[in-house]
């Protein structure tokens, strides 16, 4: 795969009905800046939603490097960040990044429902930074969460904690692309030096408390609820709740939260991490949206 608009490298082969990517993408020269426009409404095929500033600054950065990358002030507050880039049919794939106003499954419930208004796209990513809690994760690697366990619903008794939790998995449609990419993309991504780092798909706990340590009840209880759970965040199961609500009253076909590996949920959990983990999580991001391009579905 070769797009010339300074340069994305690599290219897919395809060998007996499989597709191959080879080569890592390197998106080059930045596209230049096009000052904030006036709302107005538009469409675009990936939401994405971000929470902390490391997260949106990094897939800020990753859309920079696309097409027609433009910035516009949302009727309802929050600047959006936009550029499109091509899909694997050659179709543009168009993207309009936000950052939620704070932290927490509620503000990423209540974004994504403004998202979806705003942008009407088919699939809508939740792209930062999460704890690992998997031995086998490490710092920087990236995490693509296809189901998510909510470990925040619970009732308190005289004996103790009563977890009652929820799991939701990605749609059908987004797990075939899933299924795609990582028959095309290798799983270890090699880079100079010690930029190497590893993608993983699986469960993802999340909740509205922040995990810090090893032993928590909380990462005791992911464990007995899934026993390959690799990371816990904050804001995911907003996202899939408000996919699962709204799902037959708009058209969007799936979430998926692409997480980068900032720390290991335990005692040592600190920032220093956050903008390596966020940008590997927007590299990931832009990787995949060639394959969310569902024109032709």
């Amino acid at each position: 795969m070769t797009y010339d608009r300074n340069n994305v490298t690599g290219h897919f082969a395809n060998f007996g009905g499989r597709q191959n990517f080879e080569g890592p993408i390197t998106i080059g020269a930045p596209a230049p800046v096009v000052a904030a426009e006036p709302a107005r409404r538009t469409t675009a095929e990936v939401g994405v939603l971000t929470v902390i500033n490391p997260e949106i600054q990094a897939v800020v950065a990753a859309l920079r490097k696309m097409y027609d990358y433009r910035e516009r002030r949302l009727a309802h507050g929050p600047l959006a960040y936009e550029a499109w880039l091509p899909g694997r049919h050659g179709r543009q794939v168009r993207v309009a990044a936000v950052q939620t106003l704070e932290q927490g499954n509620e503000q990423a419930a209540l974004a994504y429902r403004r998202l979806v208004e705003e942008y009407n796209p088919a699939i809508v990513l939740l792209v930062g930074v999460a704890g690992g809690v998997a031995a086998r994760v490490r710092i920087g690697d990236v995490v693509l969460g296809d189901q998510v366990i909510s470990y925040d619903h619970r009732k308190e008794t005289e004996q103790g904690t009563l977890r009652r939790g929820r799991s939701q998995s990605v749609s059908a449609d987004l797990g075939h692309r899933l299924n795609e990419f990582f028959t095309a993309v290798p799983a270890e991504q090699l880079r100079a030096g010690d930029g190497t780092f590893h993608l993983h798909r699986g469960p993802v706990g999340s909740g509205n408390a922040v995990v810090t340590d090893a032993d928590s009840e909380i990462r005791r209880w992911l464990y007995e609820f899934h026993d390959k759970v690799l990371a816990v965040e904050t804001e995911a199961a907003g996202v899939a709740q408000s996919f699962h609500e709204s799902v037959r009253h708009d058209g969007v076909r799936g979430w998926l939260t692409i997480r980068g590996i900032s720390d290991t949920a335990d005692r040592a959990k600190a920032d220093s991490h956050q903008s390596l983990a966020a940008g590997h999580a927007a590299e990931v991001m832009a990787m995949l949206l060639p394959f969310l391009d569902f024109h032709a579905s």
